[in-house]
């Protein structure tokens, strides 16, 4: 019975995006709408979307489980992720959707820094597009991961069906609308997913005895900020990886898309206000979540099932503590934070693919604007049946695939983006440097643990980071200044800078 409600439940939902996405591509008619839908987003639509498309199956899945096992602790990271959300709004979007629009109308990152360089030699773009779609296929993966998990629990569907099945679902409605439906789904999903986590540990809390007694002995840290559950103080790779996971929304291309579409610049402040309240409220409200599964489920006798799975604290919880109904519907969160990062890391893959990569750029330019919004439809198909690949045959927790993705996209993009926007001497040289630098120390990172004092669990975008702006200033200054063009675009966009 408990299936059968949650199948309907499910079907509803996803109907529901499948309508948003009929009625949004009604509005399509070229690439620049496929892709960031014509630049005429509004503030509540733009925040909903780079907080949601930046949150994934990572704030719903993993989050809480990281405060399920370490404790208060995941507060620092809570914390900084809300800081990040900030700090991007505030530090790129104006600046980054007025120097696309003057640098001939950039649709992609990519194809920004390509211009914002004058690089003649294509390998500026060439590059940004390689990473990033190397990055999107751990992204995409993990969200592919997350949404078996999900049919796993629910249905007892096995790993590679629930990957599959998660992929169709969201590929259909990604494929039929492009950025007008990812955006308009989003503000729905992000909807749903504050609404589950408002009311989930609100209601542990009120069945449960003693939602806020750890477990005694056995966790003396676990309600203290400065410790781990253990009671030993924090280190500084625990400060270091809650940076890098706050560096992250700097780097994430599929968050500042929304900066480069919203519809004019007086509405990034509310925006960035609105976006950065809904983070909040999200991450609070999953950390609380964490933290009183712990008891709660001990009171039931059911803690060891989350303790073989702690990514399944969410599912778990409404299973084991609503009404079928009620549980199906706060079960459509989940589907809502991995669709609404997966559709977007989608239709940027097909984006930077169509857009960016040498030879199928080449193609695309030989085709009408109908024929290149195909083409990206079927790029977006190659790039989602790479990651059902990945997923199927190489899994991984979502915790790992997302710390991968996060952090490369981070260290790859977060110098480059901020010293192109701010630094007019930076040049070509020292984008390259920058990007090649930070995604191999990201990834050296992201595929290794240990080392001394655990240095090498840091969350790889930190590492990454400061390695790529070394780099790009050490290249920058060893190599020419850029063009008098270059120089006189970056003084038109930042009239102040040139003073």
């Amino acid at each position: 019975m408990f299936d059968a409600w949650i199948l309907i439940v499910f079907v509803a939902y996803f109907a529901i995006l499948v309508a948003i996405a009929v009625v949004r591509a009604r509005r399509m008619q070229a690439m620049s709408d496929y892709v960031l839908g014509g630049r005429r987003m509004s503030s509540f639509t733009s925040a909903l979307s780079a907080s949601s498309s930046g949150t994934s199956g990572w704030a719903i899945l993993v989050f809480p489980a990281l405060a399920f096992q370490h404790g208060l602790v995941e507060m620092w990271t809570a914390i900084m992720l809300v800081i990040g959300v900030w700090a991007s709004w505030t530090v790129l979007a104006k600046r980054l959707r007025r120097y696309t629009i003057q640098a001939d109308d950039s649709l992609t990152v990519p194809e920004f820094l390509e211009r914002r360089f004058a690089d003649g030699t294509g390998a500026v773009r060439t590059v940004a597009a390689a990473i990033t779609l190397f990055f999107i296929i751990f992204y995409v993966s993990s969200g592919l991961i997350a949404g078996a998990k999900l049919l796993e629990t629910s249905f007892g569907i096995n790993a590679t069906s629930g990957a599959l099945i998660t992929l169709v679902a969201i590929g259909s409605y990604t494929f039929i609308g492009g950025f007008l439906a990812v955006s308009r789904t989003d503000v729905f999903q992000a909807t749903l997913m504050l609404a589950a986590f408002l009311i989930l540990p609100a209601w542990l809390m009120v069945v449960t005895e003693n939602p806020f007694a750890g477990l005694g002995a056995q966790t003396p840290g676990f309600w203290n900020p400065l410790t781990d559950q253990h009671g030993e103080p924090i280190t500084y790779v625990f400060v270091l990886s809650v940076l890098g996971w706050s560096l992250g929304y700097l780097g994430s291309q599929r968050v500042v898309q929304r900066f480069m579409a919203v519809e004019s610049e007086a509405k990034i402040p509310r925006s960035r206000n609105i976006g950065s309240m809904w983070m909040l409220l999200i991450y609070l409200c999953a950390l609380l979540l964490g933290m009183v599964a712990l008891p709660a489920f001990a009171e039931i006798g059911r803690l060891d099932d989350v303790l073989a799975d702690p990514e399944r604290v969410f599912l778990l919880a409404t299973q084991a503590f609503f009404h079928p109904i009620v549980g199906g519907i706060l079960l459509t969160a989940v589907i809502a934070a991995v669709m609404s990062t997966a559709d977007s890391q989608l239709l940027l893959a097909s984006a930077v693919a169509t857009n960016d990569l040498p030879g199928v750029r080449r193609y695309a330019r030989s085709l009408d604007a109908a024929g290149r919004v195909r083409l990206g439809r079927a790029l977006l198909i190659i790039t989602g049946a790479l990651a059902a690949a990945l997923s199927i045959f190489h899994p991984e927790s979502v915790f790992t695939l997302v710390a991968l993705a996060w952090g490369g996209m981070a260290a790859a993009f977060a110098p480059v983006t901020v010293m192109a926007l701010y630094w007019r001497r930076f040049n070509a040289a020292g984008a390259l440097a920058a990007m090649l630098a930070g995604t191999l120390t990201a990834t050296v990172w992201g595929f290794s643990s240990g080392g001394p004092d655990g240095i090498m669990d840091i969350q790889p975008g930190a590492p990454g980071c400061i390695a790529a702006t070394l780099a790009g200033i050490l290249a920058t200054l060893v190599s020419a200044h850029p063009p008098a063009a270059v120089t006189a675009l970056f003084d038109r966009v930042n009239p102040r800078a040139a003073t």
